[in-house]
């Protein structure tokens, strides 16, 4: 997979420690995404403060992180990357947190039921041999197949949506150059405004924008499509995601496995989904707390 600036940039720097009164632990250094948000950011120091936790969180960028746990500068990491990176499975433990997906939305109206990367490629990708200017040409869509079109992706920086569909679907081409963008879930909604003929790619779908739906993704026309669920992106059904990963060295299994509690919490889940991050399932989380050994005759407090 093609590795895009993105996911390499060094946006923002948190560095926040937090030292336990009763003792001076060494710090568990955490590494790895600049995309959590400041919620997480302060549920994870209210955490710490409340358990004593020495933790030194360093989060410039998932790149930068993987090679600092790498090097042994840190014992703990939260990656967004593509698939395929060197992690040595008999020295570091990697489990999926959640995952950043594309979500494909059209007008509720839309006769359109479903959608495929092929269809994708040559609705939204520049320089392909198959160009898609009119609904028509999706298919029987009655009266809407001779409108036009309009595409919609998020603006350049915006979030990883445009990158992950761009590696996933047009292989690391770029968006056709008219495709319009927009900056905030609240611009988006207002491109489907009044008769909108719009197709838009989002990190999920616009709260405020009534009259949109999502549209299923197949990776071909003959193959099943899917709806991006935690169940079909846990499994993998659902093909425009990318995980967030939590990475830690498999001796240190002792030392993170509160901030792992932490991490896998329901608390946890319902702050990833507010910043647009679809968590795992919520059995699939029961099962790493009993397999892992987070459940220690408690759960964490909400």
């Amino acid at each position: 997979m093609t590795r895009h600036p993105v996911f390499r940039r060094v946006v923002v720097v948190v560095v926040v420690v937090f030292f336990s009164a009763a003792a001076r632990a060494a710090d568990i250094r955490i590494v790895g995404s600049d995309l959590l948000g400041l919620e997480f950011f302060k549920a994870l120091y209210a955490f710490a403060g409340a358990e004593s936790i020495p933790v030194t969180l360093a989060l410039d960028g998932s790149r930068t992180g993987l090679d600092q746990l790498k090097a042994g500068r840190a014992e703990l990491a939260l990656l967004t990357l593509p698939p395929g990176d060197d992690i040595d499975a008999a020295v570091f433990a990697d489990v999926p947190l959640g995952w950043h997906c594309v979500v494909v939305v059209v007008p509720s109206a839309a006769p359109l039921h479903r959608v495929d990367f092929f269809q994708l490629a040559a609705i939204f990708g520049a320089d392909r041999p198959v160009n898609y200017q009119r609904w028509g040409e999706l298919g029987p869509v009655g009266e809407w197949a001779g409108s036009t079109i309009a595409p919609f992706a998020p603006a350049v920086g915006q979030n990883l949506t445009a990158e992950i569909f761009r590696d996933a679907v047009l292989r690391g081409k770029a968006i056709k150059a008219h495709v319009g963008r927009y900056t905030s879930s609240v611009d988006l909604s207002r491109q489907f405004g009044g008769e909108s003929r719009g197709i838009a790619l989002s990190p999920a779908l616009p709260a405020s924008a009534q009259g949109t739906r999502r549209l299923p993704v197949a990776v071909r026309a003959n193959a099943p499509a899917y709806f991006p669920t935690p169940e079909s992106l846990q499994s993998g059904d659902y093909p425009l995601r990318l995980p967030l990963r939590v990475v830690y060295r498999r001796h240190a299994d002792g030392t993170v496995r509160p901030l792992l509690r932490f991490l896998f919490s329901d608390s946890v889940a319902q702050i990833f989904e507010r910043a647009g991050i679809v968590p795992q399932p919520v059995a699939a989380r029961r099962q790493h707390e009993l397999t892992r050994g987070f459940v220690e005759g408690e759960i964490l407090r909400k």
